[in-house]
């Protein structure tokens, strides 16, 4: 059986998750770890069967080259230029999101993206693993049974507290990248956020306009220019509407929601907290009716690199390509431009 070879780079918080992914399939094989400090690698690499070649340095792990694909983990403001590299070099691509920190280069990107797909038949992924989120999915096939009746509104609430998230703990002074503006291009709607628009978008379609506002404060010690909170208004073109609201907190911070969305016969609802849940609120479950067990957002990777490694083995379609993977930097965009107009901004017009 054919497997691919694959090379992790960047081998932090994420990585261990998308590891999480390649263990599970016995169609995937880790052949190189890359990380510019070596002893994220080598931590890594304890918990991988065989012996994957570490690397401090991209270029010198594709000059290697034995591997067919490469998973790029890097801070933000490294993903453009990482990913035209292992685009270069032929390798297949999984690029983590947001895919870049501008316009500009997410345009570029596009179009070498297509390039590569194109000429070269070789597989160029944005990593969104809400995508595969086994509560959204829940949530979509709900809508899509007409259980909750015609969808009017949504709301998507992203909060996320040192004290209870379920990734590795972050550096509270705000040194690490994941706070700092130009290396994630902006604050919290150019990270976490990403997550949740993901599923507005899945359930109600595309966005055509937002309004936002954006503030600081609710971590200590943040940097200057990485928004802490975000609220967001969202028209989508099928005329619905919904509502974001994201908090990025070093305190406690209550139980509510992930996302609610209404219909004309009731609502669905995930519950708050990584571990998800959904529930169904109609005529005859007034008080909820439970889904099933939870599975939670954790269970998001695994589905998504499997659709990676069938892309590249098997030639399958991606259930989204890298344009609409723009969408949510776009967004993002949207919002910040709203911030000096003060008035609604398109998402897909310059």
């Amino acid at each position: 059986m054919s497997k691919l070879r694959v090379a992790l780079v960047g081998c932090g918080v994420i990585a261990r998750q998308h590891l999480v992914g390649y263990t599970r399939s016995s169609r995937a094989t880790i052949g190189a770890l890359v990380d510019v400090r070596e002893e994220n690698a080598v931590s890594l690499a304890k918990d991988i069967d065989g012996d994957p070649k570490i690397f401090s340095d991209l270029s010198d792990a594709l000059d290697w080259g034995e591997f067919d694909a490469v998973d790029i983990m890097t801070p933000h403001d490294l993903h453009y230029d990482h990913a035209l590299a292992s685009m270069k070099a032929n390798k297949h691509v999984l690029l983590e999101k947001p895919m870049a920190v501008s316009k500009r280069q997410c345009d570029k990107l596009l179009k070498a993206g297509n390039d590569h797909v194109a000429n070269n038949k070789k597989v160029f992924m944005v990593a969104e693993n809400a995508q595969f989120w086994p509560e959204v999915v829940k949530v979509k096939e709900i809508i899509d049974s007409g259980r909750i009746g015609d969808v009017y509104f949504a709301r998507a609430n992203y909060w996320e507290s040192t004290l209870n998230s379920p990734f590795e703990k972050r550096v509270d002074d705000g040194s690490h990248w994941e706070f700092s503006p130009d290396r994630v291009g902006g604050g919290l709607l150019m990270s976490g956020s990403c997550h949740w628009i993901r599923p507005l978008r899945m359930w109600l379609g595309e966005v055509d306009e937002v309004v936002g506002t954006v503030s600081e404060g609710s971590y200590e010690g943040m940097p200057a220019g990485f928004e802490t909170q975000a609220q967001a208004m969202l028209r989508f073109k099928s005329g619905k509407t919904a509502c974001f609201h994201g908090l990025v907190a070093d305190h406690a911070v209550g139980n509510a929601p992930f996302f609610q969305v209404f219909g004309s016969k009731g609502e669905v609802a995930v519950g708050g907290g990584f571990t998800g849940g959904v529930t169904v609120y109609d005529k005859d479950n007034i008080g909820g009716e439970s889904q099933g067990p939870a599975k939670g957002y954790m269970e998001s990777f695994p589905p998504e690199i499997d659709e990676f490694i069938s892309a590249a083995l098997d030639k399958k379609p991606l259930e989204a390509d890298a344009l609409y993977c723009s969408g949510e930097p776009r967004i993002a965009w949207a919002v910040y431009r709203s911030l000096q107009s003060k008035k609604w901004e398109k998402v897909w017009e310059d």
